[in-house]
């Protein structure tokens, strides 16, 4: 569910975050621009791994998936970005991991996020490199977690950093919504689409647009249940990666271990699911492996982005200066 100020437009321009050539060539100038624009932002490139022909063994699979439920020991066969194959297999691939004593979920989704205000608080954004830094430390803790999907909710940046925070998502390597922030003029929207979400479906990377609040017709709905108290708990809907992937939008692609969709999982240790643990949240410790698109992005509990260290020392850098930067205000 969406909250009041970040509605995304129910048609979103799909673009893949690992863009291929752009055959535009105003578009193409453009984007190697805005490339270069981000270099001069943080001393670590993007890394993107290759995908992977991978075989997952003897793993407890909580697949979401209505027609398989939760089998007990299974094998999971992902190959050119899909999950091709979920059950015993006897064929090997190039790439296998023994999971004994893991868990196999679909990535997390984190269906409503603002990593600039999550992240710093009330600090103003006044330059370009200190927004991609802050976000590209945000983006890689939620990696970190076990997240593959983020909706960033871009309501609290101004439209003259959108491109930037567009940018730090598509360098995060998650697949993700991007939503717009209102104040980013029509032209500008529409020179966002053409520039960055010009490229085949591939679901990695899509973009929305973030409504003020008030554009959401919902305040008769939240004045009425406030004014009858017929609202209760049991009523709210499950939340889950299969129901954040549909409340995206995206879940034909994710949100369940199913042959045929996007390979987004993620392995825990342990036989202890999220769900059977009641509000105990899953940490960053317990996170074996994420793959996002047959991309294996954490192995061993271990982020795999050679730039890790590099990214974290940025931003902690920036956030500390900018909390510090912000405290008088706060007195």
């Amino acid at each position: 569910m969406f909250c009041l100020c970040c509605s995304p437009a129910p048609s979103g321009f799909k673009a893949e975050g690992l863009a291929p050539p752009v055959m535009d060539i105003a578009n193409a100038m453009r984007r190697r621009a805005g490339y270069d624009r981000r270099k001069t932002y943080s001393a670590a490139p993007a890394s993107h791994p290759e995908r992977t022909d991978l075989v997952i063994r003897n793993v407890r699979a909580v697949t979401l998936d209505p027609h398989l439920g939760e089998i007990a020991a299974t094998d999971i066969h992902i190959r050119d970005g899909e999950i091709v194959h979920l059950g015993r297999l006897a064929a090997t691939a190039p790439d296998e991991i023994d999971g004994s004593g893991l868990t196999a979920l679909p990535g997390l989704i984190a269906a409503h996020r603002h990593p600039w205000t999550e992240t710093v608080g009330v600090a103003a954004i006044t330059d370009a490199r200190d927004l991609y830094r802050v976000l590209r430390l945000a983006l890689l803790e939620q990696m970190a977690a076990g997240v593959t999907s983020i909706h960033h909710c871009a309501v609290d940046i101004a439209g003259a950093h959108a491109e930037t925070a567009l940018l730090a998502l598509i360098d995060s390597g998650l697949r993700g919504l991007f939503s717009a922030p209102p104040s980013l003029a029509e032209r500008a929207l529409r020179e966002l689409q053409a520039t960055w979400f010009t490229a085949p479906q591939e679901h990695l990377v899509e973009l929305g647009f973030a409504a003020a609040a008030g554009a959401v017709p919902e305040f008769p709905e939240f004045a009425m249940l406030a004014a009858t108290g017929e609202h209760s708990a049991e009523a709210e809907p499950p939340s889950s990666p299969g129901h954040d992937a549909a409340a995206l939008g995206m879940e034909p692609w994710i949100g369940s271990l199913s042959p045929g969709k996007r390979a987004d999982l993620i392995l825990i240790r342990g036989h202890q699911p999220w769900r059977e643990r009641g509000n105990e949240p899953i940490s960053a410790d317990e996170v074996d492996m994420v793959c996002i698109d047959s991309r294996v992005r954490k192995r061993n509990g271990v982020l795999l982005d050679p730039n890790e260290g590099l990214i974290r020392r940025e931003g902690v850098e920036t956030i500390g200066r900018l909390r510090q930067r912000a405290a008088p205000s706060l007195n």
